[in-house]
């Protein structure tokens, strides 16, 4: 079945695109929060962390009363969020009890070391490496690089990498996950970190299906581009997952575009809406609204798009004004100051200041530091 042509008999659904603006922000839990930051990593499927920070601040943006101190705590110490890499290949921070899921949908596809290894005819002496470096980490419980150099198993600085090498397909098997860094970044085996964690993987496509499932929940109406964007898997791959929701689906216009949504949503996105009250969010770096969609023109203007996507994969935090980008933003610590620094697209209308202010000290607040200053208004 194609999963470009919607299957269900069902009339489309058409919503402009402040609607569709509106519902994103609700279901991505800016309108209305989470209850905890664990609810927001397993309902958003994750949230991007490779860089530390902006995870934290992704799900203080989504939830109530969350510190950076809180945050680590989560993940390091009371352990029910867990760092791995996932989709795209790129860190996450996930709900811990989803570790055996994020594995199960990385199990049909192999590392870049793994298929490095493939094509130069190693493959089988590099597995072997990994199970070396697994039983080293169940007896040493936390390990870095530093210390799996030193073990011998590896004379290349390759399967060392600070993107991956050997940890990447540790973690892509379930074996590690990230642990807290103590000059440098450590890993965890499994049944040191979470020895009370039941470890079940559904089958790769079956984890798959409901990773569709969650994304379409949380970041919908979507296009099949979308979700395979997301994702960061190949257009056919993904048509085989997408294709197996497709009997839930219905079709929504959004002018002159067609997008899906699960058909359960449907009555909360039709339900005749309040008007948006006026709403002001400063979403970091790598936020996940910001790398949900192929098309990012729903909440970035083009005319700006490069002044947020930046070379190299960077992505810009940004201020949003009713679901729009009107600035990009950055902060910096210096002591137990905080600075923050605005680039407006265009001169920021006054009634904006003490919305920006508010939400600039909030931030402090978050990192537990004093707002020294907002550069940029």
């Amino acid at each position: 079945m194609n999963a470009d042509n919607h299957l269900m008999h069902h009339t489309p659904v058409q919503i402009n695109i402040q609607q569709l603006r509106q519902f994103r922000l609700h279901r991505s839990g800016l309108l209305t929060r989470f209850p905890t930051a664990e609810q927001v990593a397993e309902s958003l499927g994750g949230v991007q962390a490779q860089i530390h920070p902006s995870a934290g601040l992704a799900l203080f943006n989504r939830t109530c009363d969350l510190t950076y101190e809180r945050y680590e705590t989560l993940l390091f110490e009371e352990r029910s969020l867990v760092k791995l890499w996932g989709q795209r290949g790129t860190l996450h921070v996930y709900a811990t009890k989803d570790w055996p899921l994020i594995c199960a949908m990385l199990a049909g596809s192999k590392s870049w070391w793994a298929r490095n290894a493939e094509k130069t005819e190693t493959y089988d002496a590099y597995m072997d490496l990994v199970r070396q470096a697994e039983a080293l980490l169940r007896q040493k419980g936390v390990m870095g690089r530093s210390e799996l150099r030193t073990s011998g198993l590896f004379n290349d600085e390759e399967h060392l990498s600070p993107w991956g090498g050997v940890f990447a397909d540790l973690v892509r098997q379930g074996y590690a996950c990230h642990a807290a860094r103590s000059g440098e970044g450590l890993f965890a085996h499994r049944i040191h970190w979470r020895p009370d964690l039941r470890w079940e993987q559904p089958d790769p496509d079956a984890a798959n299906v409901e990773m569709v499932r969650r994304y379409l929940h949380a970041y919908g109406p979507a296009t099949l581009q979308d979700y395979a964007h997301w994702r960061g898997a190949a257009r056919n791959r993904a048509r085989r997952w997408w294709a197996a929701m497709e009997p839930e689906l219905v079709q929504i216009y959004v002018e002159g575009q067609t997008m899906y949504l699960l058909g359960e949503d449907l009555d909360e996105l039709t339900r005749s809406p309040e008007p948006p009250s006026p709403s002001l969010h400063m979403l970091h770096r790598f936020d996940p609204l910001l790398l949900a969609h192929k098309d990012k023109s729903w909440i970035v203007p083009v005319a700006h798009y490069k002044q947020v996507f930046r070379s190299a994969g960077h992505i810009e935090g940004v201020v949003l004004n009713a679901g729009i980008a009107i600035a990009t933003w950055r902060y910096v610590r210096k002591g137990k100051a905080l600075h923050i620094i605005l680039e407006p697209f265009v001169p920021l209308a006054t009634h904006l200041h003490p919305l920006i202010e508010q939400r600039s000290q909030e931030i402090a607040t978050f990192f537990g530091l004093r707002l020294a200053g907002i550069e940029g208004m």
